[in-house]
């Protein structure tokens, strides 16, 4: 049996790396190294091309750190399906047309149908309102979706916690 699949948005990669002061991006460093050190290996872990251009993009502290860190990282394709997900999410309207990285962060989950899509965005995809919404429209496009969590609510093997999702 496969284990099940995570998407890393790319603030996971950018937070692991993180060196500043800011409380809050320290604790989340915390909770990404965490993951990273002690559930990673229970899952197949996934990236896209997006992930690395949006790594490649600008200019910031660990950048090449992160960039390394994401080459290794197998990538799903951006495809038919995916830029059908795109496309429908852009749509909707639910998520901000500004910000295309966060859409086909989206779209790659879900087109290949990956289970958890791990992320520190709260404004733009982990809350219920982006989860409802995605969950609809992968059911239009007979996809399933994938559950939008971060390193702090995704399920974790040490706590005796189940990581498979329901079929």
């Amino acid at each position: 049996m496969l284990k099940p699949g995570v998407y890393l948005d790319t603030n996971i990669i950018s937070a692991y790396w993180y060196e500043g002061s800011d409380v809050m991006s320290l604790a989340r460093r915390i909770h990404t190294r965490d993951w990273w050190e002690s559930e990673r290996l229970h899952f197949r872990v996934w990236i896209s091309a997006t992930t690395i251009n949006e790594l490649k993009a600008g200019r910031f502290s660990r950048q090449a750190d992160c960039v390394r860190m994401a080459s290794r990282i197998p990538r799903l394709p951006i495809n038919k399906a995916t830029q059908g997900a795109a496309h429908e999410l852009l749509r909707s309207r639910t998520f901000p047309a500004d910000k295309p990285g966060d859409i086909m962060q989206m779209a790659v989950a879900a087109a290949h149908e990956i289970d958890y899509l791990l992320t520190w965005n709260y404004a733009h995809l982990c809350n219920p309102a982006a989860q409802g919404k995605l969950a609809e429209i992968c059911r239009s496009l007979r996809l399933r979706a994938p559950l939008i969590v971060s390193p702090e609510s995704i399920p974790q093997v040490r706590f005796g916690q189940t990581i498979r999702r329901p079929t």
